[in-house]
């Protein structure tokens, strides 16, 4: 089945930031600290946490209230970027069924939440791995995989390899601007561009 809509931000902590950060819930109900376009915002109603070096799991569901600029007496420094405030929160545990995630994804919740949920000595497996697993900054489960294709056009082909085979390749102005997101705000990723581009290429085809 093919999800368009892409109403869900997924996001990347560390096992630590999962125990401090997202276990319990913070008093003012918040979290992130991100430079999300104005035109995405008001699509995105939930957020799912991808707990790092676990094989890929989730742990997390938030259902978003509204996105709000940060400020200093909620904790956060960088008053330029964004955090969420969430109504509700729910914990998760399935497996991630797309590639590892070193930024941010978009996606949809009908989609996450048709995943089959783990089992509980799975779950306690999969944390323990992150627990004990040294954070390698976005090489997931496979900590091996520390060397990234610098080259802009060798990287964008290695994801959309990976990830949207099905798809053409965006045309090369597309794939340039990809490239230049990507290097100005290091907590985007490729393949969450891809998937922005793919859906808005299918909505113009809808219409």
């Amino acid at each position: 089945m093919l999800y368009r809509t892409t109403n869900s931000l997924v996001y990347s902590v560390s096992y630590e930031n999962y125990q401090n950060k997202i276990l319990e819930d913070k008093e003012n109900k918040t979290q992130g600290n991100w430079n999300i376009s104005k035109d995405k915002i008001p699509h995105l109603k939930y957020a799912y946490v991808y707990l790092k070096n676990s094989n890929k799991m989730i742990v997390k569901k938030y259902k978003i209230l509204h996105f709000e600029r940060n400020k200093p007496e909620k904790g956060y420094d960088d008053i330029e970027k964004q955090c969420f405030v969430f109504t509700e929160s729910e914990d998760v545990f399935f497996e991630y069924p797309h590639s590892v995630i070193q930024g941010r994804h978009y996606r949809n919740d009908v989609e996450m939440d048709d995943v089959p949920r783990l089992p509980n000595g799975e779950i306690e497996r999969r944390l323990h791995l992150s627990k004990i697993t040294k954070d390698t900054s976005g090489t997931g489960s496979n900590p091996k995989k520390i060397v990234e294709e610098t080259d802009p056009k060798k990287r964008l082909r290695n994801v959309w390899r990976e990830e949207f085979t099905e798809r053409p390749l965006p045309p090369v102005d597309v794939a340039i601007k990809m490239i230049e997101s990507v290097e100005l705000d290091p907590e985007q990723d490729l393949v969450a561009l891809l998937d922005e581009y793919y859906t808005a290429e299918d909505n113009k085809n809808s219409k």
